[in-house]
């Protein structure tokens, strides 16, 4: 399971209404051309020149900061969003920018404040609950993330990942119908991603609704046929079932797919004694052990010897 961080979208906040563009609007729309197109690099070049010209703009330090941030120069990033914030103070994107590089930088406390700051300025800035949602997710403060989320889905009632977020904490909070009604929400809004369908199947895994969860996880694997981690819990859900045969075609494929996985191997090594191959399963048990599993050790030991 994961989070989705959203990233920033707004590479232009200030229009510059011209008859004809000044070199310095040039430059900024230049740099913001090469960064859609992924050049931050070149579009940085760019973003310097347009400073070189006039300093007193606060466009071309914005739109550096946001280039800055692709390439994971965070102090650099926050510098022209400190900038941007002493120039026009009343804008609330370069806040919430801020609060991105520094929810990168894992200061949680620093984004929240930042998103604080862009809400206060833009009560319906429904972006910023959300992120702020995900940094208090981050320090394990699931109740307070709840209500950022909800907050963001009151003024965007079809905010996808805020829904998932929000079964996320739920999920994390032991509220597993909670967190199955949010699961389905993101669903019905967008089928296309498997960690909707593979965080639904874990929860209803945790419910005992082994049958349905199974439904999740294989779908979440057509979505997305090399998610281990699906693979894994789809395995594990059909050991619940006794369905060890099917528990079994799981964890071959795992294996294949990643040799080192020692969980795969003592799982496998589990269907494998349930369908009465005790040599297969003494080896998986071993290799399993010789990685360093703890529990394929006890089983090797209580079983094969």
């Amino acid at each position: 399971m994961k989070q989705i961080l959203l990233l920033s979208l707004f590479l232009s906040f200030i229009l510059i209404s011209q008859a004809q563009k000044s070199p310095q609007k040039a430059l900024i729309d230049s740099g913001i051309l090469k960064a859609k197109l992924g050049d931050f690099k070149e579009a940085i070049k760019d973003f310097d020149q347009a400073v070189a010209l006039d300093s007193s703009e606060a466009e071309p330090y914005y739109n550096r900061g946001i280039a800055r941030s692709e390439l994971n120069d965070y102090q650099g990033a926050i510098r022209d969003f400190n900038k941007v914030i002493l120039m026009k103070p009343a804008y609330p994107e370069p806040y919430y920018n801020r609060g991105l590089v520094k929810d990168y930088m894992k200061d949680y406390s620093g984004a929240i404040r930042d998103y604080n700051s862009a809400i206060s300025l833009k009560p319906d800035y429904y972006d910023a609950y959300h992120n702020s949602g995900l940094a208090k997710f981050d320090m394990g403060d699931y109740q307070e993330a709840i209500r950022d989320f909800t907050r963001a889905i009151s003024f965007k009632s079809d905010f996808t990942e805020a829904y998932y977020n929000r079964g996320l904490s739920r999920f994390n909070l032991n509220d597993l119908p909670g967190a199955i009604l949010d699961f389905d929400e993101a669903i019905k809004l967008d089928p296309s991603q498997n960690d909707y369908f593979s965080s639904r199947g874990a929860a209803k895994a945790a419910s005992a609704e082994y049958e349905q969860a199974v439904n999740d996880f294989s779908t979440s694997l057509s979505i997305k046929p090399d998610d281990l981690n699906a693979r894994m819990n789809l395995a594990l859900a059909y050991m619940y079932l006794k369905r060890f045969r099917d528990a079994l075609v799981e964890y071959d494929l795992v294996v294949k797919l990643n040799p080192s996985d020692a969980e795969a191997f003592a799982n496998r090594g589990v269907a494998k004694q349930y369908l009465e191959d005790k040599p297969g399963a003494c080896e998986d048990w071993k290799s399993a052990s010789d990685m360093g599993s703890e529990k394929a050790k006890q089983y090797f030991l209580k079983f094969c010897e």
